[in-house]
């Protein structure tokens, strides 16, 4: 099914967001499909509670507009229903009502609704919001995507690891199950390509070619009989490329494999491409733009392909693309804080030096630099007005701020090659004495890795200045831990720690050096 008829077929299947707009008042839903629909966002239309819920279980839906008053149930209980089921708790709810007293606005919060629109509507008040809240969305998508599919490439790792046996090796069965995790199962699944072809160079520089594409629930794996590389040039030996099949300013294996595609009626509307001297990925039409978290994908996809081709000594090569993807996972985060630089780099390998200064195994060293990367990949569940706001932010704000720690456990989740990651999520911003949250654990029943992290993470914040709290030097930020301020205590931390720091500052000072920026 890659030969497809037109550019069109395949534009509808570029999924746009899908609103879900529910009202008892018929002409307030037929504006709202007027304002939205020449927008780009697909309306969904329903008069009742019911419906909707009725909705959300037969298709996907990406924000809903709830008006309060509805026949029968009425928008508080059914946006309380919604936020109940695991399935729609992240789906954004704007409630919308005439109702302007401070207890609807109240029972609307606790309700769950991230916002509240009073009739008549301010329509750019509206569209602001609805953007807002779908960027939102897309990022936290992104970043639960992103860690589910690192996980099933993880545990396909580990299994390919544990029953490797060289002397019943069958690669094209290997490669087979890798690319199952990479092309879409269906057509509206947007983050993924529909069709991936693979080429492996076998004996006497001959090009073999695999087309695979789901069919039916099936997914088909289909031998060409040609060579998509004919005349395109091959990176020398030990050296790869990766590109985009799309854009005006395609690299030019890039555009003489479009070439390629047309010659043989093959419509490509996007994709991306890794290229090395014996092996090819493409990974085509992708029912949405292409974006960091695809690319990141197929280089695991990839890794695993080399895995595979070069047998057992490759397991160096799937834990660095693990590393790799951590720090996708902890950059799609930051992106969410971008006031932040290289802090996430800058605390893993302020962590790394610590730890081998307590004396931890070298397993323990390397994995708490690469994983302390993602302390904060909570911060993607809070307002963003909150994390960039100048002036000091309120109860109420600093009571949501502080969730970011409980969010980063519950998204790194329970994977065994992740447990040092998800505990310092958790316990980071706990303190030696006491003091600190989410639990307020003391001592050493706060974990080693935690308290590694919060003194980096401390260190990293005083030189960079956070919170309209200006940056220091590093003489100062060495004498505000030892010493502390008003703010930063020496017995916030496990002396242990801060005596490893003094040991090692003018790492900690070269590290910030050359991180910088």
């Amino acid at each position: 099914m890659l030969a497809m008829s037109s550019t069109d077929a395949y534009a509808m299947n570029m999924r746009q967001s899908q609103i879900l707009c529910v009202d008892s008042d018929v002409a307030g839903l037929v504006l709202l499909d007027a304002i939205l629909t020449p927008r780009g966002y697909d309306v969904i239309r329903v008069n009742t509670g019911q419906q909707a819920l009725e909705v959300l279980e037969r298709q996907t839906v990406d924000l809903i507009l709830l008006g309060v008053i509805l026949p029968g149930t009425d928008g508080f209980a059914i946006c309380a229903q919604i936020r109940a089921d695991e399935r729609f708790r992240d789906i954004p709810v704007v409630m919308m009502s005439a109702l302007k007293s401070r207890e609807d606005l109240i029972r609307g919060i606790e309700a769950g609704a991230d916002h509240y629109l009073f009739k008549p509507l301010d329509h750019e008040e509206m569209l602001a919001r609805i953007k807002m809240l779908l960027k939102q969305k897309n990022i936290r998508d992104s970043v639960n995507n992103a860690y589910h599919e690192m996980n099933k490439l993880t545990a396909l790792s580990r299994e390919m690891i544990e029953t490797f046996d060289a002397s019943h090796f069958d690669l094209q069965t290997n490669i087979d199950r890798v690319v199952k995790l990479l092309v879409g199962k269906t057509t509206n699944l947007s983050n993924k390509p529909r069709s991936v072809l693979v080429g492996v160079m076998v004996e006497n520089q001959i090009w073999q070619w695999f087309h695979y594409e789901y069919a039916f629930q099936e997914l088909n794996r289909v031998k060409l009989d040609f060579n998509l590389l004919a005349g395109i040039p091959l990176p020398e030996k030990n050296k790869s490329k990766i590109f985009l099949l799309a854009g005006h300013q395609m690299m030019p294996e890039a555009m003489l494999l479009i070439k390629n595609f047309q010659a043989r009626n093959m419509s490509v509307e996007n994709g991306i491409g890794y290229l090395s001297h014996e092996l090819c990925i493409l990974a085509v039409n992708y029912g949405q733009e292409i974006n960091d978290s695809n690319i990141y994908f197929l280089q695991q996809v990839v890794v695993q392909n080399y895995f595979l081709h070069s047998l057992s000594h490759q397991h160096q090569e799937v834990v660095r693309a693990f590393d790799y993807t951590v720090y996708a996972l902890a950059r799609a985060a930051e992106a969410h804080d971008d006031d932040t630089g290289n802090h996430i780099y800058r605390v893993g390998d302020y962590c790394g030096i610590l730890a081998e200064r307590l004396g931890m195994k070298d397993d323990f060293v390397h994995a708490i630099s690469i994983q302390a990367t993602l302390h904060d990949v909570g911060k993607i569940y809070v307002p963003s007005y909150i994390l960039k706001k100048t002036e000091a932010r309120s109860a109420e704000e600093w009571i949501e701020f502080r969730k970011h720690t409980l969010w980063g456990a519950k998204i790194i989740g329970g994977n065994p090659h992740l447990l040092i990651a998800q505990s310092i999520a958790l316990n980071h911003h706990e303190k030696w004495d006491g003091s600190g949250y989410p639990r307020g654990l003391k001592g050493d029943a706060i974990p080693i890795e935690a308290r590694i992290a919060a003194f980096a993470d401390q260190y990293d914040t005083l030189r960079t200045g956070r919170n309209q709290k200006a940056s220091v030097d590093h003489a100062t930020a060495t004498k505000i831990l030892n010493h502390g301020d008003a703010r930063i205590k020496p017995q916030h931390f496990d002396p242990r720690i801060l005596k490893a720091y003094r040991e090692t500052a003018f790492l900690f000072e070269e590290v910030y050096e050359r991180r910088k920026g």
